[in-house]
């Protein structure tokens, strides 16, 4: 690297997309952690780097220094750069987080980029797989937190949807097409029929669960396992 060029501070917080993941790579080169990113190509360099979304430069030089590496979502939520959610938030995040363990579906222990639709997210994928198809994500903000489920062959659950508590049910009714971006080109889209009136979901959209708390938790969970059951 050329010595003259001047490196990010050392309280630059990791963003996405707020600096070229080579200037944080260039700093943590001369910050004691070069032979442990040189390990890593470029996706395993941004991955690893973006599980480490909110925190400043230096507290990753000195969580690296110090082999700290949180053990579970109680120790990831008490991390500074989480100081931010509410105690309720928290309180859901960690009580979703051991239900959809049940289910089989995990975060890595890794609070991540939420990219280009909130700062910080979590992201669950199937445990013990490659691929880790995602059923759910976590999306934290600056005013809270939002639920997204990945939810595919709705009218198969329509009659358990149809009888669920309206902060269900209403996540899955809209007026028109929600189609925002791609219009007729995502024909056709995730199509299901709810108290007789037809839904025609973009095919690139998901359900949302905006300020999702603990006393929803048990109908969220109930629906997530008629998508995603436990296979005995």
């Amino acid at each position: 690297m050329n010595k003259n060029k001047k490196l990010l501070p050392e309280d630059t917080v990791i963003i996405w997309n707020t600096h070229p993941v080579g200037e944080y790579r260039n700093f943590l080169n001369e910050a004691n952690c070069k032979e442990h990113i040189d390990s890593m190509d470029y996706s395993g360099f941004q991955k690893w780097l973006f599980s480490h979304t909110g925190k400043t430069l230096k507290e990753v030089v000195d969580e690296h220094n110090n082999n700290y590496k949180a053990k579970n979502m109680d120790e990831l939520l008490s991390e500074r750069r989480c100081d931010a959610l509410s105690k309720d938030d928290k309180t859901f995040i960690a009580a979703f987080d051991k239900a959809i363990n049940e289910l089989g579906y995990d975060c890595e222990n890794t609070i991540t980029s939420g990219n280009a639709w909130s700062p910080m997210a979590i992201v669950y994928g199937k445990t013990g797989t490659k691929s880790r198809p995602c059923p759910a994500r976590i999306y934290i903000k600056d005013d809270g937190i939002t639920l997204r489920l990945f939810l595919n062959k709705v009218d198969k659950h329509m009659q358990y949807i149809e009888n669920s508590p309206p902060h269900i049910k209403n996540a899955f009714i809209f007026e028109g097409s929600d189609c925002q971006s791609c219009n007729t080109s995502c024909a056709p889209g995730k199509v299901y029929t709810i108290d007789g009136q037809q839904m025609q979901k973009c095919n690139h959209s998901t359900f949302y669960f905006y300020g999702a708390h603990i006393g929803i938790l048990p109908d969220i969970m109930g629906l997530l396992s008629k998508f995603y059951p436990v296979k005995k």
